[in-house]
């Protein structure tokens, strides 16, 4: 077993023994709660999540990894609360457990899985689109946006946040021959034509993970895990989504929900999106691919391969049919 391995398999451990006891904790001093015998779907990396109930509601228990990874998520869940959105925080126990509602249905099915037939994906599109255009419209204040910017981007603006990963990105894209293909050049040439544009936007709270959502009958439910919803941009929103928009094809679809809810794309808008898509990228190339963190480690052709695919994902989505 690599050491990387051995690491993930020591944290999986230590938050299936902390958080099972403070899970067995709350379910002992509070009988409105229980534990589901029936525990598939409920796995996680990062935290401990099991499913249960709250009197009669599904719910979800949440124990973090981090402090700081439940204070983003309750934010944004209070933040989106009166948007029906996102899940209602059900109860809290500690600094790291949360009860959340738990929402029927299931991700989008990719070409390769069962189920892709049967979706729907003009419904799709459409309800995602419709829902991202509300989540974006709901008004995050200066001073709360000032506040979450510099307490969750390292103490960095998000400026010099963008900044340090081009810098990161450059850096690798000329000294490592892994990185030192056309594609990644290209890729950072337009992702610095586009920063002055998404930084110029309204800042927004923005659901980093968004391609963790659940439809019913290709209908839209809701996004939740928003551990990692940030200070951006309404562009930055966008290029989180972009992936999924690519990997099941509803570009089209999406942009007629958007313009339904009353924020069409435009071109330049677009561009942007996918701009940020290609950062997304490029901040995993710098800190997981070995050279952020620790400038002297072996970066991986291999590993650089799959960052190439992912780039390429990025340029493959298509907005008109």
């Amino acid at each position: 077993m690599t050491t990387h391995q051995e690491h993930i398999r020591q944290h999986r451990q230590l938050m299936q023994e902390e958080g099972g006891q403070a899970i067995a904790e709350l379910v002992a001093a509070h009988p409105e709660y229980a534990v589901d015998q029936d525990q598939s779907g409920s796995a996680s990396v990062t935290n401990y999540v099991i499913f249960g109930r709250c009197g009669s509601q599904p719910a979800v228990f949440k124990y973090f990894c981090e402090d700081q990874r439940r204070e983003r998520e309750v934010y944004g869940l209070r933040h989106w609360a009166d948007s029906g959105l996102v899940p209602a925080l059900l109860g809290q126990q500690g600094r790291r457990l949360i009860v959340v509602e738990r929402f029927p249905g299931a991700f989008l099915p990719s070409p390769q899985d069962q189920g892709w037939e049967g979706l729907d994906k003009e419904t799709a599109g459409s309800t995602l689109g419709q829902a991202t255009a509300k989540l974006c419209a709901v008004p995050l204040e200066l001073e709360a946006a000032a506040d979450f910017e510099a307490r969750f981007y390292g103490g960095q603006g998000l400026k010099d946040y963008f900044a340090g990963i081009v810098e990161g990105g450059r850096q690798m894209q000329q000294k490592a021959d892994a990185y030192a293909d056309e594609i990644f050049a290209r890729s950072l040439d337009l992702l610095e034509s586009q920063l002055n544009y998404i930084l110029a936007q309204p800042r927004i709270l923005y659901h980093q993970d968004a391609a963790n959502m659940h439809f019913v009958d290709s209908c839209f439910r809701g996004f939740f895990d928003l551990e990692m919803c940030r200070v951006g941009t309404r562009a930055m929103q966008l290029g989180s989504l972009w992936g999924v928009l690519a990997i099941c094809r509803l570009g089209s679809h999406f942009a007629r929900g958007m313009a339904a809810g009353g924020a069409a794309l435009g071109a330049r808008e677009l561009e942007a999106g996918r701009a940020f898509a290609h950062f997304m990228v490029w901040r995993d190339i710098v800190r997981i691919g070995g050279w952020g963190a620790d400038a002297g480690a072996p970066i991986s052709r291999e590993q650089a391969d799959r960052f190439r695919c992912h780039l390429e994902r990025c340029d493959s989505l298509r907005w008109e049919e």
